[in-house]
């Protein structure tokens, strides 16, 4: 007999509250240390760069939650975002497009990229990581010869203000990463697409023999997470007021961890957007405490890996004890 899993779709305040006791815990205990460390971290100008800091990555985390809820991933996100970053810069500095082009030209690659990754996933069977890796490869070589190989400048005013623009101290990044995790919640708690996404990542056989068109259902994620991305290298290098060839280059590990850390399984089917949030929070708090404090960077990599194994550990174990 085939094995089953339970699909969790998020339910009431109360049940998500105990689903995610522990990462709440951990994230009130990790900011108290950064705190009493240094006593910088509390004010109200470095929380709020804290949350621009995190903001492209949030916007990015609501695409890798897709992925890995339906038991999949996405490791081409940083590459994504890059060469939706440098096609921006390029348009804009090099070819003087207007920007409302410029915009929609970044959506367009992102979802261009995503589409591909889903068709290969879905239609033509290809395992994710081996798609992704691959777009990952072809993204990073199409930003290396957009760019040139140095930074673009971008000296569009217009241009600039969609990553720069504040609103009473709240930078207008911040607004773009809040509407992306509003929307995210309602297309995984309000609608059917939602539905079938925590379907698949439960029992792909089961969501078919159910009647979900598993083909489709798992292709259109990817194209929305391509969309995410495309945004994400708007924001970022409208934002710097450049782009490199280096942009988006390990994001996928933060959104990865940031996901994992906020309790979502990495065999699918289980996971909430607010879980995600904290998880943002989590990795925001150590990069940004470890910098106050004057930390060398290098060590930054070594804590989410070991955050990341952490995760990964406690859900194996949660779901052998499940079992028994």
């Amino acid at each position: 007999m085939e094995n089953t899993k339970t699909v969790r779709v998020p339910g009431k305040a109360g049940a998500y509250f105990k689903r995610n006791i522990g990462i709440i815990v951990g994230l009130i205990i990790l900011v108290a240390i950064v705190a009493i460390s240094e006593p910088k971290f509390l004010t109200p100008s470095n929380i709020l760069n804290l949350l621009r800091s995190n903001a492209v990555n949030a916007i990015i985390c609501c695409g890798m939650l897709l992925a890995i809820l339906m038991g999949e991933i996405d490791i081409s996100v940083g590459s994504t975002v890059g060469l939706s970053g440098v096609i921006g810069a390029f348009l804009i500095a090099n070819m003087g497009a207007p920007v409302w082009v410029t915009v929609i030209a970044c959506l367009a690659v992102g979802a261009a990229v995503g589409a591909v990754n889903g068709v290969a996933i879905s239609y033509l069977k290809v395992p994710a990581f081996v798609a992704t890796l691959a777009t990952q490869c072809i993204g990073r070589g199409l930003t290396e010869i957009i760019s040139g190989g140095v930074t673009i400048r971008i000296r569009n005013d217009a241009y600039t203000a969609l990553g720069n623009t504040s609103f009473n101290g709240v930078s207008i990044i911040v607004v773009y990463a809040a509407l992306v995790l509003i929307f995210t919640w309602v297309l995984l708690n309000k609608t059917r697409f939602g539905y079938y996404i925590y379907a698949l990542g439960g029992n792909k056989t089961a969501a078919e023999y159910s009647g979900v068109n598993v083909k489709k259902y798992n292709m259109l994620p990817y194209v929305l997470i391509g969309i995410f991305c495309g945004l994400g290298g708007l924001i970022w290098s409208a934002r710097l007021g450049s782009a490199a060839a280096t942009l988006g280059e390990g994001f996928e590990m933060d959104a990865i961890a940031a996901v994992v850390i906020g309790g979502t399984s990495m065999s699918g089917g289980v996971g909430t957007v607010g879980g995600t949030f904290i998880g943002i929070l989590i990795i925001g708090v150590i990069t940004n405490g470890l910098n106050l404090m004057g930390i060398n960077s290098f060590w930054q990599n070594v804590f989410k890996g070991i955050i990341i194994l952490v995760a990964v550990i406690i859900d194996v174990l949660r779901k052998g004890r499940s079992k028994q």
